[in-house]
Parts: structure tokens; sequence; C-alpha cells
């Protein structure tokens, strides 16, 4: 299959992400603007990109020919984007909310420039190039729980909470689909791991929720995602070591989600922290546990440091991002 045909395939794989963002929206006109928000940087981030290539100027990472695969990545950024405020982004003006999304969406847009740096130049551990993306997602998600997380905000009742969908099932393969720099397409062979380790993750998590015999809110999709990001840094270890690990972390994950509920952490939170932050922490610090030393990329202290400065770059800057925010959010909420 040639290489228009994957990016084709692509494409309409990512419009998950967008069908994923407007289920969880709660008014029905609040998801007319977002999708007019979406489609509009979409179509701006298009035109951008092919008139600068037009001039003969290259933005990195995006300096491609094919829409389809602009379109995609595109996608994947806007995702992510939108996970930063969720539905807060509709407290802000229409204008002001657009310009947000923008900001996030060329913060995010820069990061496979700063992934590439990090791989080139400090040769971090990290085998799927996304820990960078999932990392400054939890940061976000728990700087905006410590400061702007308004109870009135009705978070908790989510219209997809109320009927089951197999989205969980797909999100985890198509993010490692649309891993940055995975142009060689016999990547595709491995995207059935992070959806086993999805699954043996949730089933370790499922486990602890049945001992409790306390339900949680999308408990299926939080435990999917623990395995998958929390090994995305040593995908290549084998099924056998990595299956075991996976439950584990399923169960400890669940484990701190019960700590953060006792907490009185809102749902959002909660499952932001656990589906995000934590395995980000453990896909960072994974390679010391399942890689062979002699496959290091570096002597096991400075590995250490670099996988350390990984972390805290992405984390610290998206967290001093989200403090910009918080200085300019409505006074009302």
């Amino acid at each position: 299959m040639i290489s228009i045909e994957i990016d084709f395939i692509y494409f309409f794989a990512s419009l998950l992400f967008l069908q994923y963002s407007l289920l969880s929206i709660t008014k029905n006109e609040n998801k007319n603007l977002f999708l007019v928000y979406w489609l509009s940087l979409s179509v701006i981030g298009i035109l951008f990109l092919t008139s600068l290539s037009k001039w003969e100027f290259s933005v990195f990472g995006w300096d491609t020919q094919s829409i389809f695969f602009l379109l995609t990545k595109t996608n994947l950024i806007l995702f992510f984007a939108f996970q930063v405020l969720g539905e807060r982004i509709f407290s802000y003006s229409r204008i002001a909310g657009f310009f947000i999304l923008v900001l996030l969406t060329l913060f995010y847009g820069s990061f496979f420039y700063w992934i590439h740096l990090f791989q080139s130049q400090l040769l971090a551990e990290d085998e799927s190039r996304l820990l960078p993306f999932t990392i400054a997602m939890g940061a976000f998600v728990w700087t905006r729980e410590m400061f702007w997380n308004p109870q009135n905000l009705n978070e908790s009742k989510l219209v997809e909470e109320d009927k089951q969908n197999l989205l969980f099932l797909f999100l985890p393969c198509i993010l490692f689909l649309l891993s940055p720099y995975k142009s060689n397409y016999e990547f595709i062979e491995m995207i059935g791991k992070p959806v086993v380790l999805g699954f043996s993750s949730l089933i370790g998590f499922s486990l602890i929720s049945q001992y409790l015999k306390v339900s949680i809110p999308r408990e299926a999709e939080i435990g999917v995602w623990l395995g998958s990001i929390g090994f995305s840094t040593a995908m290549s270890v084998e099924l056998v070591v990595s299956i075991p690990l996976a439950f584990v972390i399923g169960m400890f994950g669940r484990g701190i989600y019960f700590y953060l509920d006792e907490l009185k952490w809102s749902d959002s939170g909660k499952r932001g922290v656990v589906s995000y932050l934590l395995p980000s922490v453990i896909a960072t610090f994974l390679p010391f546990l399942v890689i062979e030393p002699k496959d290091w990329n570096h002597a096991p202290y400075v590995l250490l440091g670099v996988q350390v400065l990984y972390f805290l770059s992405f984390y610290l800057i998206s967290s001093l991002v989200f403090g910009f925010l918080l200085l300019i959010k409505p006074k009302s909420v």
C-alpha cells in the first residue's frame, strides 16, 4: 500500500478524536461552537502551512506535501488542545476561546521540534515519541485541579457516561498510530502491543474496583490508558514481561484513583491524573526496569538525569502556559 493511501486511512482514523471530544461536551450549542473551532483551526493551519511551503519555508515536523497527513496531525494536536480546559473553554467569550485554542495548538504543534531535539541531542529513552504530549496533559490537569476547579461545573454528568461506547478501545491504538516520527509505515505492526497492554492494565484496574465494589465513571477508558501510555517508552519489550507489569500498573492506578477520590477531586481531575500524569511518570522511568542496561543510551546516572530533564522540561513549561490561562480566565468562574 503506498503512503498516500495510508495517510488517507490515518486521517479518517484520527476523526475519532473529534468524535470523542464532541461526546464529552454536554450542551448541544457548545458542540456546534466546538465544531466551528475545530474546523476553522484545521483550515487555517493547512492554509498557513501550504503558504509557507509555497514560499519555500518549512516548519519542523510539518514539512510534508500530504494534506491528509497534515490534517491527521492537526486532529491529534486539537484533541490535546481541547483536553487542556475541556468545557471550561466555553466560559470564555467566543473570540477569546478561539484564540486560546490557537495558542494551545501552537504550543502542542511546537512539540515535534522539541521532541526531535531531545532525541537527537540528549538521546532520551522514548520509543513512541508521544510521552511529552501526555506529560503536558498531566501537568495541565494537575494544575487545573489545584487552581481552577469551580464547584458549579457539571463535569461528572457527561453525556457519554450514560451510554456505553467503544471509543476507549480505539484511542490508544490510534494515538500510537499517529506517533510524530513514525514515517516508517511498518510501525503499524507494533500497534497491537499498546492495545494488549491497555487491556491488561484495564483488568488490574477493574479487579480492584470489583474488590472495592465501587464502579467509577469511564473506568474502562482509564484502565486502557494506563497500560498504553505507561509502556510508550519501552514498546519493544517482550509481551511476556510487559503484560504482567501492565496488570500491576492498572491495580496501582486504581489505588491512586481511590486516594484522589478520598481527597474529593472532581471526576475529570481524577480521570486526567490517572490517565495521563501517572502513566507518564511510570513511562519516564520504566526503561530502567524493562530494558537491558547494554541497550541504554547512556550510563545509568546520566540516563536518570536525561529522563528527569525530559519529564520536567515539558511538565514545567505546560504548567507555566496554564498559569497564563489562569490570569485571563473569566472572573465569573
